[in-house]
């Protein structure tokens, strides 16, 4: 049936700090669900046009009163975008378009993705994955520059219904003033761990509900990222999804 190759998520989350590729967007630094908090609210539909090929688009919003917004409101920003991933064996390929709008003015993003799935090759299932992650046009005084992100998501099953993440990843930048700095090469790394909840209390005829609860430690290069408060700091999340 057509039916069951569509999908949706929508989702919130309230969130003690806003990063973005190591950058802390409003500079919580230390602080912890502090004043430089934010909430973010998203959606998504993703189409399984084939057993290998499959298409998405979706949109997100940073949402507080950190600073007066360009946009109305305390919407600070809008990112939008439409992409597609091919299967190949254990390899996924993916290729996404965005359009980050904030403080006036439009960034523009592709991101090029490969992940794999490790499932049954090691004692432990890694998923590791791995962005190029190019600023094809910049905000304000941002120059054109890239990153590279290597990632893993090793997950386990605590119980029946709750299961525990962990993720974990390396922030390269291919160009030294990528986030206003001066160097190139390793400029993050993070980890952390996430709880995920189901809500099996609600009838499926409603879609599949679920909590999160997030713990990420960051660890940033101020020769790199500069703009930081502190270099090393925890963020905490906990949000609300639906998917159906």
């Amino acid at each position: 049936m057509a039916a069951e190759k569509v999908s949706a998520e929508v989702g919130t989350s309230y969130n003690t700090h806003f990063i973005s590729y190591g950058a802390d967007v409003w500079g919580g630094g230390t602080d912890f669900y502090g004043d430089r908090s934010t909430t973010f609210v998203w959606g998504s539909v993703n189409v399984q046009a084939t057993d290998m090929l499959s298409f998405n688009a979706g949109a997100w919003a940073d949402v507080n009163n950190n600073t007066t917004s360009s946009i109305g409101g305390q919407l600070q920003e809008v990112d939008v975008w439409f992409g597609g991933k091919v299967a190949i064996g254990k390899a996924t390929v993916g290729a996404t378009y965005q359009l980050w709008n904030y403080a006036g003015d439009v960034e523009e993003i592709v991101d090029l993705s490969l992940g794999f799935d490790d499932s049954g090759l090691l004692p432990i299932t890694l998923n590791p994955g791995v962005i190029w992650h190019i600023r094809t046009s910049g905000n304000g005084t941002q120059e054109e520059g890239s990153a590279v992100v290597l990632s893993i998501g090793p997950s386990f099953k605590l119980t029946e219904s709750l299961s525990l993440t962990i993720p974990a990843g390396v922030g390269i930048f291919l160009d030294d003033d990528f986030q206003g700095g001066t160097e190139d090469g390793y400029a993050y790394s993070y980890i952390g761990a996430s709880l995920g909840v189901p809500l099996s209390f609600i009838p499926p005829a409603y879609g599949s509900w679920a909590v999160n609860f997030d713990l990420i430690a960051y660890f940033t290069d101020s020769d790199a990222i500069p703009n930081n408060p502190e270099e090393n700091f925890v963020t905490g999340s906990v949000g609300l999804k639906l998917t159906f």
